[in-house]
């Protein structure tokens, strides 16, 4: 959860693989990297992730299928912020008064919240260096059981997808995919009682963290507080993963508030118990961070020998085509591929494998940054591309999402 000026390091040479068929060049993918052993079943560790930025309120990924959280009374050794945890309790609290919520009941639900050291662990940075890799990382996602899985949850949700891609112009594969990856297709949506979560990292954020990010959580208890007065939850019965996110697709408090919509259209929003809502949610995400309708994510680009310089590191596409030819890249002819792409914003984006040293390049187009304003890493949206791939070529929407996959003339 700490920022950190590029996702990978380390030059690679020569091109992204060619020869790919056009949907996987057009819709999502380069070769596929040489596979690690996959872990089935288990979405990423911290450890595997690639840097993340700090900051905005985006869903994480559940946390590996936890045991039961270690619990304690709340007030615990002092805050990395400078107030300390009563203080902050105190400001906490009156702040809910004054979004009219009751400060009394408030108070009672602080004091029944239980301190976890499993969470204050987990949010800290790996106690012994990990070595990152993009290869490793990617199989633990690109994998049979999770393909076949997924397959499976597109064809029995093939109604509220193919409703969610035609009102928002998100392809059903990247959706299934999204939630594919964040919960396993809703196997692992986390043990942990949000409320918890929320108050450990809001009241208690590890002093030894890189970053003091106690207030995020402040607000994210603030808007899971409100949300379950809307709803009618039970604010110590909602369970969620350990950084305090919710149901198959994983919104945060805030992003549930703002981004979730009601799928099945029963006048109520359940992430967890309604698939329909989840898809529904996930392309509205997308579309409220940017997503194009009818854009690829990577665009079938030869770059130079070392694209390296190329590479900034960022959250926004700031190349365009002419740099990139001048720097040497070039644009192979790909049946139904129109030129609109040549106007777009682009980046070069990095995937680096620490075990080897090298790097894959790839060409992304504005949609692969929506992707990142789900989860800020190069190789989460990667992942959720490269899987989306796989999905479109043993799914039976493989034609119909293709042709959304192709750009049209503005």
């Amino acid at each position: 959860m700490n920022a950190t000026p590029r996702f990978s390091t380390g030059p690679r040479s020569g091109p992204i693989a060619a020869g790919l068929a056009a949907l996987a060049l057009w819709g999502c993918a380069s070769s596929p990297p040489p596979a690690a052993a996959p872990m089935q079943g288990v979405p990423a560790a911290p450890d595997m992730q690639a840097a993340p930025r700090a900051g905005a309120p985006v869903p994480r990924p559940a946390a590996p299928a936890p045991a039961a959280p270690v619990a304690v009374p709340v007030p615990v050794p002092a805050p990395s912020s400078p107030l300390s945890a009563a203080e902050a309790r105190r400001a906490f609290v009156a702040d809910m008064a004054g979004r009219g919520l009751d400060a009394a009941r408030v108070g009672a639900l602080l004091d029944q919240a239980k301190y976890s050291e499993t969470v204050a662990r987990l949010v800290l940075p790996p106690s012994s260096p990990t070595v990152r890799s993009w290869p490793r990382y990617r199989a633990r996602f690109i994998e049979s059981r999770r393909i076949k899985e997924g397959v499976a949850f597109q064809e029995e949700h093939a109604q509220d997808l193919a409703r969610a891609e035609t009102r928002y112009g998100v392809p059903a594969s990247i959706i299934v995919s999204v939630i594919g990856v964040e919960t396993f297709y809703g196997r692992v949506t986390g043990n942990f009682r949000i409320i918890d979560a929320l108050t450990t990292l809001a009241f208690n954020y590890p002093a030894q963290a890189r970053s003091d990010r106690s207030a995020f959580f402040r607000e994210q208890l603030a808007q899971f507080l409100i949300w379950c007065r809307e709803t009618g939850a039970d604010p110590l019965a909602v369970k969620g993963s350990y950084a305090g996110a919710m149901g198959l697709p994983q919104f945060m408090p805030g992003s549930l508030r703002q981004f979730a919509v009601d799928g099945d259209g029963d006048g109520r929003i359940d992430l967890l118990a309604s698939p329909a809502d989840a898809i529904a949610s996930v392309a509205n995400f997308l579309v409220e961070h940017g997503w194009q309708r009818g854009q690829p994510v990577f665009l079938p680009v030869r770059l130079p020998g070392d694209p390296a310089a190329l590479v900034d590191g960022g959250l926004k596409p700031t190349l365009n085509w002419t740099q990139l030819q001048e720097a040497g890249a070039r644009a192979p002819k790909v049946a139904g591929m129109s030129d609109a792409w040549m106007e777009w914003p682009l980046a070069v984006i990095d995937l680096y494998d620490g075990a080897t040293g090298t790097t894959e390049y790839r060409v992304a187009a504005p949609n692969f940054f929506a992707l990142t304003e789900y989860n800020r890493s190069y190789f989460y949206a990667t992942s959720v591309t490269d899987l989306a791939v796989e999905l479109e070529r043993r799914g039976r929407l493989a034609n119909r999402v293709s042709q959304l996959n192709t750009p049209v003339d503005k």
